[in-house]
């Protein structure tokens, strides 16, 4: 049995068909069961290895190396031998076990710590990309903390989205499912790609690819591509429609594409994507139609573009920025 394969049984990342080979390979022999469990044993040695500090391994390599040192000064010449090749051995396998580990976690995201811890995702002033161990990715914006795990014999893939927002592309996985958590609401996915927000008691999720199922107290709503769902997480009401723009998907894509929708729509963005103070003075002006694409750069040069495109004045007054 090739041992890729194996390993790749062990993450439970193999599709049916190679999950299948390996079950019969498994009940073919017991010698077959015996190697997967010592592939596993050497999986969870080096996990254990992996939280240890280096002060820890030291004090520890120091202590294995006095034992086996009395050990030998203190058994009969003829069997030293025989002791020194064992002690060789089991100190050979311990560093290859600890190198390979180390070796092994250094490319993984997060050093592979959410195969068997929960990790903690924050991002501060600028949105991030993160990759996953699974392959997912998920873009958080601003202010926004999200914690994960994936654990390597577990059945689900995990996400809690503290706060803020956070678009998921999730690597599709029929056998594990990925499911993110927000206060009530809970939202589960085998592979798709969608936006999640949320802030004051609710949430919203926005499906580009693939299908969403959203639950919160027992309820149930399905979401395909161009759906938008928003929750409130203390009634547990849930109100379906269409994304009116895509103007949510501005730090992802970093620009903020407008079609022909209201100006005031486009403000209310800027807004939260530069925590600015932007004031429309007249109540025609908000629902006035703009086509523009911006650039998620300089402020002050988007606001030069909206000027330009719809002829309007802009000035600073009190702290504010003044449209009229």
């Amino acid at each position: 049995m090739n041992e890729e394969k194996l390993i790749k049984y062990l993450l439970q990342e193999s599709n049916s068909e190679e999950t299948k080979a390996v079950e019969e390979w498994i009940s073919e022999d017991e010698a077959n069961q015996k190697e997967l469990d010592k592939i596993q044993w050497i999986w969870n040695s080096s996990k254990v290895l992996l939280e240890k500090s280096e002060v820890d391994e030291k004090l520890a390599w120091q202590k294995f190396t006095t034992l086996r040192d009395q050990k030998v000064e203190n058994k009969p010449r003829q069997t030293q031998r025989f002791l020194q090749s064992n002690w060789s051995r089991a100190a050979a396998a311990i560093t290859l076990i600890f190198v390979s580990a180390w070796v092994y976690s250094a490319f993984l995201p997060q050093s592979g710590k959410a195969y068997y811890s929960s990790v903690e995702l924050q991002s501060e002033s600028t949105a991030i990309e993160v990759p996953l161990l699974d392959g997912t990715t998920i873009t958080l914006n601003r202010n926004t903390t999200l914690n994960y795990s994936q654990k390597l014999f577990g059945n689900v893939r995990n996400a809690s989205l503290e706060s803020g927002e956070a678009f998921f592309d999730v690597k599709r996985n029929e056998q594990k499912p990925f499911v993110i958590q927000t206060e009530n609401v809970s939202i589960t996915v085998l592979g798709t790609s969608f936006h999640v927000k949320t802030a004051q008691n609710t949430t919203e999720v926005i499906v580009v690819t693939g299908s969403v199922q959203v639950e919160i107290d027992g309820k149930k709503e399905v979401l395909t591509p161009d759906e938008k769902l928003r929750i409130n997480q203390q009634t547990g009401e849930m109100i379906k429609s269409q994304p009116s723009n895509k103007l949510y998907n501005y730090y992802v894509s970093k620009k903020f594409q407008a079609d022909r929708i209201p100006l005031g729509d486009l403000v209310k963005a800027l807004n939260e994507a530069y925590d600015s103070n932007i004031e429309i003075t007249k109540a025609e002006l908000k629902t006035l139609p703009i086509t523009t694409t911006l650039e998620y750069g300089s402020l002050n040069k988007n606001l030069e573009v909206i000027r330009e495109t719809l002829n309007l004045n802009i000035g600073q007054q009190d702290g504010k920025i003044i449209i009229e």
